[in-house]
């Protein structure tokens, strides 16, 4: 598998770095070169991390500069092969208009936007200051794929789009939380995408087919459409068979939190 076939060269050239999971049957994810910003509550700052744990896997040593960001001494975001590939089978979705709710660094923005699968992405954030920090710290103006990008300042749960291929939703802070598939309803009634999918859907399955007296390690693709079904979503996942067993290596993964996370985002 090429890892970066299905990319505009253009994009390709002008990503700061290229970050790849070859473990992963996921398309490499580019990212837009970034610099240190500092706004009134968030920042975008450089840190030396020489090792980090996967979402699908274990530890990797990181031979990429790392940045976070920060907002209140808590990080949303990072360039950690958790945050990577947990929103590799994303990426492989996105097509045609995609809406992705939640800019943060704007990894999936980058990503999403430089694949010749896209036509249109529109990229939903509530936050002002993320916004015009965005503008400096991911030289956005600059991409090659720029005039494929619309970026709006409004809440992800009221924005309002028909005719989408694909929704993402990656608005919150931890994983696990309580409040995520409240929030994906929400969103996916005022954008009803053919596909969407969210940030940590993984371990939200695992979780439910547990909670239904099913073995982690007895977790299929039966119980990827029965959730999705449950729920009303018309997730992604299946298109790659391999994903179920990921979902498992994920719930799994001692590097995440095992409790769920009662609070709203």
């Amino acid at each position: 598998m090429d890892k970066l076939e299905g990319y505009e060269p253009a994009a390709l050239a002008a990503a700061g770095l290229i970050i790849d999971a070859p473990d992963l049957p996921y398309p490499a994810m580019p990212a837009p070169p970034y610099r240190p910003a500092q706004g009134e509550r968030w920042r975008l700052e450089r840190a030396m991390i020489v090792a980090a744990p996967g979402y699908f896997s274990g530890p990797h040593p990181l031979g990429w500069d790392n940045h976070l960001l920060v907002r209140d001494g808590v990080t949303w975001m990072s360039l950690v092969p958790m945050e990577v590939e947990s929103q590799m089978p994303h990426l492989a979705a996105a097509r045609g208009t995609v809406v992705v709710c939640g800019l943060g660094m704007g990894l999936m923005a980058y990503a999403v936007s430089a694949r010749r699968a896209v036509e249109r992405l529109v990229v939903v954030e509530r936050d002002p200051e993320v916004i015009a920090m965005f503008h400096q710290f991911a030289a956005f103006d600059s991409w090659p794929q720029r005039a494929k990008v619309e970026l709006v300042q409004a809440d992800a749960c009221e924005f309002r789009l028909d005719g989408v291929d694909f929704l993402y939703a990656d608005i919150w802070p931890y994983y696990r939380m309580d409040c995520m598939l409240a929030d994906m309803a929400r969103m996916y009634a005022n954008i009803p995408a053919a596909r969407c999918g969210y940030w940590g859907q993984e371990l939200d399955m695992v979780d439910w087919a547990q909670g239904r007296g099913v073995m982690p390690a007895d977790f299929t693709a039966e119980h990827v459409q029965a959730f999705a079904q449950a729920h009303g979503l018309p997730l992604i996942g299946l298109e790659y068979p391999p994903y179920p067993g990921l979902c498992r290596k994920a719930a799994a993964n001692p590097a995440i939190r095992r409790d769920r996370v009662p609070m709203v985002a």
